[in-house]
């Protein structure tokens, strides 16, 4: 009879030899999960991932399918692959969460072919290169070492059964983790109010993010259905409330100018800006000369904030709400949604007037050119559509050379003053009323040295000059400010044209941005915000211009806390429209009443100097903010939840494609108005 402690010296020596055989697996696995440990260290400065499950199942689950090779060859080959893919994705995610601030969902594989095409500059984190690029060139030299002195593997039942059990074990971890995580019993609209995780990949580990999206997209997408009563009772609970400025630009035209990634450090000089420019007034309305007059004459909001992308403050601004987990262009390209403010107008006026929106890039991008219908505009005009135009100019003898000029193509951003330039004529008709929408593109990244902005180059040089040793961020600046300067011109042809017409007396025109200018992280460098532990504003970084110009408005300063999502009760309430605040986030800038705003891009609340992923969860509080606010804002973000779910519902549903609900929408909308 062997004795205890022989059997357990043997039973060590073969849990030592079934590592030593096993070590290409082993070390895969450490390193695999060190690659992720960093990566997220690189994105949220803590190497701690709170939920480690997915990844760890997911690594087990390789390392299972690993272990079946009999040849270390193989094995290290399948190692290695695994290993650099990952390696590759860690990477990525972080690149894309330094340029745009966003964590991977599973909705951005929609938008591949647009918003990752627009990444004109990758900023390269060293910290999660280097420590990748170590692990993979270890683990390969490793490797080699490993199968020089052993190629093939003795497999006796046993460990076989052990490496199945290992595969099995990582697919049950991996699989029961994403059920925890995703399963229908979770609400998800308690987990946006009361999640305490302060982020995705410090939550999840970044490859296990990935999975988790994925499981969420392909798997865990569906939500119940509500009740056609439960949505009604809702949605037709509350009418907005007249303001004083109610009904004031009633019949008007409107004018939405959605000004890509435009800044107040443009035009404005003041503390807030320690790293922007120290032009004088005289010298600011020699560069901004309309925009300075468009300042000076409307109603400003100066805490204004934005924190979306392009195509999700678009929708916004046209529709006042958003659908969480889906992204409208592309998961609902065919629903109906009376709403939209151009659907709104087309109801009131029919025929009477003319609702086009315009864009400045090509109209696939974002698929707005599905998008835009359902939105309710008649056309959408892109850059190709204005290519023909300057043609036709051209060749009708009415210009000599063409209006608009293809630099999008050459890797630069096309004008802003040739788009207006060219298609004012259909943008301001004169033959009926309009609602036209614009979204601007000269301003948008590529802050170097463009050919088709020279002019202003050489105009801000007489006042504005950089030193032989200027840094990129010094210079970005600079370029940044040509390409405002070409917008300022766009604005002054738009003012000129629709005076020319007589039509200004009678227009309403909301110019505002869609987001900070984040592209080479400029608004950080002129505001001197690096990241978000720091004594200044978190949210000064998405403070952004709105402006809305109307002959019946004076010029005034509105200081209250706003977001993109207050531009469509702040329009209908100029207009004269009474609506269901239920189907809408904001509020009117006129109203005594301030928002909170929900970034759909990035999954935060916002408020007036509180940041937070969730109630449970705020990442930034400035020290002048009262108890007496924080329950203000805990409250409204909690009547916010409770829209969104219905909003959810809204688009999921299709809801108003049904002739019925219609119908019904129609007919509340006239009892109210």
């Amino acid at each position: 009879m062997m004795r205890k402690g022989t059997a357990q010296k043997l039973n060590n020596q073969k849990l030592k030899q079934w590592f030593i055989d096993n070590q290409i697996v082993i070390i895969y696995f450490i390193f695999a999960f060190f690659i992720d440990v960093i990566g997220v260290f690189a994105v949220e400065k803590s190497p701690i991932i709170s939920k480690p499950f997915i990844l760890i199942g997911f690594l087990l689950f390789v390392s299972g399918i690993a272990l079946q090779f009999k040849s270390n060859i193989k094995r290290f080959v399948f190692c290695i692959i695994f290993i650099v893919v990952q390696a590759f994705f860690d990477l990525a995610f972080v690149v894309v969460y330094d340029m745009t601030g966003q964590y991977f969902d599973y909705g951005m594989l929609k938008l591949r072919n647009d918003a990752f095409g627009m990444l004109e500059s990758i900023p390269m984190n060293f910290i999660a290169f280097y420590s990748a690029f170590f692990f993979c060139v270890f683990y390969i030299l490793y490797g080699i070492r490993i199968v020089k002195r052993r190629k093939k593997v003795e497999k006796t039942k046993a460990r076989k059964f052990s490496y199945i059990a290992i595969m099995i074990l990582g697919l049950v971890v991996m699989s029961s983790s994403l059920y925890r995580y995703n399963s229908k019993k979770v609400d998800k609209y308690q987990i946006m109010l009361k999640n305490t995780q302060m982020s995705m990949y410090s939550s999840y580990g970044i490859m296990g993010n990935l999975l988790n999206e994925f499981s969420k997209g392909l798997v865990f997408h569906r939500m119940d259905e509500m009740s056609v009563k439960q949505i009604e009772k809702f949605i037709y609970e509350e009418v907005s409330e007249p303001t004083d400025k109610f009904g004031i630009s009633e019949d008007n035209n409107v004018i939405v100018l959605l000004s890509e990634s435009f800044e107040w450090f443009t035009l404005l000089n003041s503390e807030e800006y320690p790293n922007g420019h120290n032009f004088t007034d005289e010298e600011i309305e020699y560069l901004f000369p309309n925009l300075s007059k468009f300042y000076n004459e409307s109603v400003v909001a100066t805490n204004f904030h934005s924190k979306e992308k392009t195509d999700i403050s678009e929708s916004i601004s046209i529709l006042g709400s958003y659908p969480t987990s889906a992204y409208i262009n592309y998961d609902y390209p065919e629903n109906v949604i009376p709403h939209t403010v151009p659907n709104i107008l087309r109801e009131k006026y029919g025929d009477d007037i003319s609702i086009n929106s315009f864009h400045n890039g090509f109209k696939t991008f974002y698929n707005r050119i599905e998008s835009h219908k359902i939105f309710g505009f008649e056309k959408l005009t892109d850059m190709y559509d204005m290519y023909d135009m300057s043609d036709k100019f051209v060749e009708s003898g009415k210009a000599k050379e063409p209006t608009m000029i293809d630099y999008m193509n050459n890797g630069q951003r096309n004008l802003d003053s040739q788009m207006i330039n060219t298609a004012k004529d259909i943008m301001f008709p004169t033959d009926k009323k309009f609602y036209t929408y614009i979204t601007t593109i000269t301003m948008h990244g590529l802050y170097y040295e463009r050919e088709n902005l020279t002019d202003e180059r050489e105009k801000l040089k007489k006042i504005y000059k950089l030193s032989e040793d200027a840094t990129e961020s010094e210079k970005a600046f600079m370029n940044y400010l040509t390409t405002a300067m070409d917008y300022d011109e766009a604005l002054g042809m738009m003012m000129e044209d629709l005076e020319k017409k007589n039509l200004l007396d009678n227009t309403t025109i909301i110019l505002f941005s869609d987001h900070n200018a984040y592209y080479q992280q400029l608004s950080n460098y002129v505001k001197d915000i690096y990241d978000y532990d720091t004594e200044n504003y978190y949210t000064d970084l998405y403070n952004v211009p709105l402006m809305i110009y109307d002959k019946n408005l004076e010029h005034q300063i509105v200081d209250k806390f706003m977001c993109t999502a207050d531009i469509v009760p702040t329009l209908l309430d100029l207009l004269g429209i009474r609506y269901y605040t239920n189907m809408y986030y904001g509020n009117s800038m006129f109203s005594e009443k301030e928002s909170v705003m929900y970034s759909r891009a990035y999954a935060i609340f916002v408020g007036d100097g509180v940041v937070g992923q969730s109630l449970n969860s705020i990442s930034f509080r400035d020290k002048t903010v009262t108890d007496e606010y924080m329950e203000y804002f805990n409250s409204e973000a909690k009547k916010l939840v409770e829209k969104i779910k219905y909003c959810d519902q809204l688009f999921y549903q299709d809801y108003f494609a049904t002739e019925k609900n219609y119908n019904k929408f129609i007919q509340k909308m006239k009892e109210i108005n």
